[in-house]
């Protein structure tokens, strides 16, 4: 599929993708990534895999401005299909077997990419999935382009998973193209979203919908307002979980270049507690999670760094809908500083100004 691109925002996020992955490819070491969580109804599998990395993000558009997953896919170091297998097998041994079991497999790109995650080892998953029968779901990630391609792959993969359910993560970011054209590089339109989204629900499969909160070139409250704006429009069309996502730098990014220069700051857990909230009412029936990578850190979503600890927690009370402080300010001093940035014109203007990158200023005014 062809989408419209920003020429100049494609151009530099390749130059950087380039530069980056040409640095590590001497050093690269491609691994599995596993972890087992439980809580009081099932045991969560997690396992990311090193495919061969994301079709976008490897092609000459040069991918996402934000995402950096592809440095960990294998590229040209296949990690053998049995390799993969076993450490199902080794993470399963240990699993309480009296509990049901729901298995999420994370790969840099697409399940259903024929380039990323091979029929081998997508077959191989599915048949190890169905002989174990704690397993009662399947939870995977998809870019558009490959639901709306690969409709028949997905067929196949229900019919084999059994009666296992099946649910795909959509990354829609936002639900405004001039972002996701301009700021993101996503090379997907809210359009292809919607026809997915049918499409899965045709299908009987499970849907969750992850949104970003503030790629580059957005202030604070430009995007907070996106995010909103892309839950109220997600909780339209229809999904079954909503996943917010504050950005964390990662490397070999365009966002991350932006970063380095004091051009990008990423969001204000303020800003990620006023959103679930906002959430919470616009989508009361959906399931709501978010769980910020580097919470409270330099490159991850934080505050001041003297309350982050204090405001993380406040993030799963909002998302189960427990009561929060009546005053917030009295929290951290930082509170009222937040407020300056995201309702003071001047402050607007401001920070709209020291986001851009010179020369490269997608978004009009």
């Amino acid at each position: 599929m062809n989408y419209p691109s920003n020429k100049l925002l494609t151009s530099k996020i390749q130059e950087i993708r380039h530069e980056h992955l040409a640095q590590i490819s001497a050093i690269h070491n491609p691994k599995i990534w596993s972890s087992v969580s439980e809580n009081l109804e099932h045991v969560t599998v997690t396992i990311v895999i090193p495919s061969r990395g994301c079709s976008w993000a490897l092609s000459e558009s040069g991918g996402c401005s934000v995402c950096g997953y592809v440095n960990d896919s294998s590229r040209e170091r296949d990690v053998p299909v049995d390799t993969i297998i076993r450490r199902f097998s080794d993470l399963l041994k240990g699993t309480n077997y009296s509990k049901k079991i729901e298995v999420q497999i994370f790969n840099s790109g697409s399940f259903f990419d024929e380039k990323d995650v091979s029929t081998e080892l997508r077959s191989k998953i599915i048949g190890f999935i169905t002989s174990i029968p704690e397993i009662f779901k399947l939870a995977v990630e998809c870019r558009t382009e490959y639901i709306l391609e690969e409709k028949n792959i997905i067929e196949e993969t229900i019919k084999q998973l059994k009666g296992v359910i099946l649910e795909i993560g959509i990354g829609l970011e936002s639900s405004n193209d001039t972002i996701l054209k301009d700021c993101w590089n996503k090379g997907t339109t809210l359009e292809n979203y919607k026809k997915s989204v049918k499409i899965l629900q045709t299908l009987g499969v499970k849907i969750k919908s992850y949104i970003f909160i503030k790629p580059p070139f957005l202030t604070e409250r430009d995007a907070i307002r996106d995010t909103v704006l892309t839950i109220s429009e997600v909780a339209q069309i229809g999904t079954d979980v909503i996943s917010i996502n504050p950005c964390n730098v990662q490397n070999g990014t365009l966002v991350n270049d932006l970063f380095r220069q004091n051009r990008y700051r990423p969001p204000w857990l303020w800003s990620v507690l006023h959103i679930i909230r906002a959430a919470a009412k616009i989508a009361p029936r959906t399931s709501i999670i978010c769980d910020p990578t580097a919470g409270g850190k330099h490159r991850g979503a934080h505050n001041c760094g003297k309350c982050d600890k204090k405001v993380l927690p406040l993030l799963t009370k909002a998302i189960n809908k427990e009561e929060l402080p009546s005053d917030l300010s009295k929290i951290c001093s930082c509170y009222n500083k937040w407020e300056i940035i995201i309702t003071t014109p001047w402050e607007i203007l401001r920070t709209r100004n020291i986001s851009k990158l010179q020369r490269l200023s997608p978004l009009r005014e």
